[in-house]
């Protein structure tokens, strides 16, 4: 029966494997993706939320073109109307009802010249119950040519021009924030992907300090099953044991959450997901000169091409404003013409054909006498002129000192990496050493132990060094403003 019973579970065990369990232990088993520094900065490029929403900065401010230029766009104006006019009059000459039926139609439009220019055409056709009309039904069609020149506020276009410049200044500006926006998160990810790195790291020195532990401690329980060990010792040695277990589980759940926060950097909700850095922490570490950094910052920082943008702007509003001081002065002139018969086809035949022109030419001047609106606004657009230059000067020595700041904690860093790796060669010859005492019988698990955990502070302390030197590097990329560079070489 016992024969049996195991070659039933046999055959099922058969049967499970050959038809349905590839799926389910596929299924049970998390998904492993490697990623590189480089691939995690592609990623980031094409999915991270803030980089996503930094862009729409940018396309949303390039509209503010079309909004300005929008003076510059030709208008058409289309009026029809029909007047049934049967009031009381005065005067028996003029009837006791008359008709009309009027259209218009009339394009205009302003020139970058300050130039505006108007076109009309106007049939109406006129009926009266009055005798003294000597053409009744009349019907006239007229043409009309209208230009005005503004000669004084707004001198050929000047105002209008500016405005588009400045408008067009501003959208470089928020294109500049907002890849500067862009560089600043994709900063935010590269430092998760090296602090995920890091618990890598220190997971793996924890595991291994873990066997270490173990080792000691199966060493110890064997010496006193033997009665070569004291209980002290034995205790010790598992206590030290529980103690790293404990350290691996914090590694554990540390590296857990750090991959967590690059997924969702990443924008990848699969938090099954698990994550392998495929780089290292241990570098090489060289230092880096102040005066060779400061000309490429000058020639990349986006918020100082910015700053220097509202410079620019600034002074154009200032040309602006003075401008606005003038009077309004406008030249004016037209020219029409029309045609008036019975018929409709007639009519407009007349406007071409005979010759009764209509001219004007005329100027108009208007200012208010004190002028207080222009005169304000143009001492602030001086006053914001100077603030924007001093804006400007600050940010020249905001980056100086970032500079300055960041390169001194990259050589700072640099120097504490030699001294930490330093640091962990010797702490693991000690240790090395104090082995080799102890398979003697010259050492005992105090010894050992408090070596073992000299060696793991120094091993964590040189990974903790490395990892603030990598970050350390991306922010001075980040003040430099070349990072994104590195890695996205398209445009907005």
């Amino acid at each position: 029966m016992k024969n049996l019973f195991f070659i039933c579970i046999a055959f099922g065990l058969v049967f499970y494997q050959a038809f349905c369990p590839a799926s389910s232990q596929e299924e049970a088993k998390p998904l492993s993706l490697e990623l590189s520094l480089s691939r995690v900065s592609e990623l980031a490029l094409a999915n991270n939320l803030d980089i996503q929403i930094a862009k729409f900065d940018a396309y949303i401010s390039r509209y503010d073109l079309d909004r300005q230029e929008s003076i510059f766009d030709t208008f058409v104006n289309m009026q029809a109307g029909y007047s049934d006019n049967q009031s009381r009059s005065s005067s028996a000459f003029l009837g006791s009802k008359s008709l009309e039926n009027s259209y218009q139609l009339s394009l205009e439009k302003k020139f970058p010249s300050g130039t505006e220019v108007s076109v009309e055409g106007t049939h109406t056709r006129t009926w009266t119950d009055s005798d003294f009309t000597s053409v009744n039904p009349a019907v006239e069609g007229s043409a009309k040519v209208s230009l005005s020149q503004a000669l004084g506020k707004n001198f050929f276009g000047l105002i209008d021009r500016l405005t588009i410049k400045i408008t067009k200044l501003d959208i470089e500006s928020t294109q500049w924030l907002s890849l500067e926006s862009i560089e600043k998160a994709l900063a935010d990810t590269q430092k998760a992907y090296w602090q995920l790195v890091l618990k890598e790291e220190e997971l793996k020195i924890k595991k291994d300090m873990l066997e270490e532990a173990q080792d000691l401690f199966r060493v110890y329980k064997d010496k006193g099953s033997m009665g070569l060990a004291e209980d002290p010792d034995i205790l010790a040695s598992e206590a030290n044991k529980r103690i790293r277990e404990s350290d691996v589980l914090t590694a554990q759940l540390e590296r857990e959450t750090a991959k967590n926060q690059l997924l969702f950097l990443l924008n990848t909700d699969d938090t099954a997901i698990n994550v392998i850095g495929q780089d290292c922490l241990d570098t090489s570490v060289s230092k880096v000169d102040l005066y060779s950094q400061v000309s490429q910052a000058v020639n990349s920082r986006r918020d100082y091409k910015a700053a220097k943008n509202s410079v620019l702007s600034k002074d154009m509003d200032l040309k602006i404003k003075k401008n606005s001081l003038w009077p309004e002065i406008d030249l004016e002139a037209s020219y029409a013409r029309n045609g008036l018969s019975t018929r409709y086809k007639q009519a407009w035949e007349d406007v071409s054909q005979e010759d009764n022109p209509v001219y004007f030419f005329g100027i108009k001047i208007g200012m208010p006498l004190e002028n207080r609106e222009a005169r304000a606004e143009f001492k602030q657009a001086n006053l914001k002129k100077e603030k924007a230059l001093l804006t400007l000067k600050k940010t020249e020595r905001l980056i100086l000192k970032e500079l300055n700041n960041q390169i001194t904690l990259v050589n700072t860093l640099a120097q504490q990496v030699k001294a930490f790796r330093e640091v962990a060669g010797l702490q693991e010859k000690k240790l090395d050493a104090e082995k080799k005492r102890f398979a003697q019988g010259r050492s005992n698990s105090d010894v050992i132990i408090r070596y073992s955990e000299d060696l793991l502070a120094a091993q964590l302390n040189l990974a903790r060094t490395l990892f603030s030197y990598r970050l350390s590097l991306i922010d001075l990329e980040v003040a430099k403003g070349t990072l994104l560079d590195k890695y996205w070489k398209g445009s907005l």
